[in-house]
C-alpha cells in the first residue's frame, strides 16, 4: 500500500522539490498552499503523514496540526521551518502530533528519511 503524504508548502519551488521527492520515493502526495485547503485535505483524504511548512506567509500552521491531533490522532506532523520561533523544542508541547522538526533548508534526504521513520516504510523495507 502506498503511503499517502500531505504537504502544505507555500513556496512553489519547494513545493514542487518535495513533491517530485516524495513521488520518486514512492509516495503519493497531494501539495496545498493554505492552511485552509489542508484542513479540507485532512476531512476528505485518507493520508499517513503531514508535513508542514511551520510559516505560510506570515501565518502559523500549528491550527493544521491540532485539528489533524483532534481528526486523527495517529497521524503524524512532521515540521518544516526557516523561522527561529520555538528554537528549543515548544512545538513538541504544542501539538501531540508533531514527530520531528527540520530546519530550511532541509536535506532532501533527511526529509524523505524522518518520513520512512514516521510512516513505518523503514520497519517495512527491513522487514522485506
Amino acid at each position: 500500500m502506498t503511503a499517502k503524504v500531505l504537504l502544505l508548502e507555500d513556496d512553489a519551488d519547494v513545493r514542487f522539490t518535495f513533491s517530485m521527492a516524495f513521488q520518486e520515493a514512492g509516495y503519493d502526495v497531494t501539495a496545498v498552499t493554505t492552511c485552509s485547503e489542508a484542513i479540507s485535505a485532512l476531512t476528505e483524504l485518507p493520508l499517513d503523514v503531514l508535513v508542514l511548512d511551520l510559516m505560510i506567509g506570515e501565518e502559523l500552521t500549528l491550527p493544521v496540526a491540532d485539528y489533524a491531533a483532534l481528526l486523527r490522532p495517529d497521524i503524524p506532523v512532521v515540521c518544516i521551518t526557516g523561522s527561529r520561533l520555538f528554537s528549543g523544542g515548544e512545538l513538541f508541547t504544542l501539538s501531540r502530533n508533531i514527530r520531528w522538526v527540520l530546519r530550511k533548508p532541509v536535506n532532501l534526504s533527511d526529509l524523505l528519511s524522518m518520513v520512512d521513520h514516521v510512516t513505518g516504510r523503514v520497519a517495512a523495507r527491513a522487514a522485506g
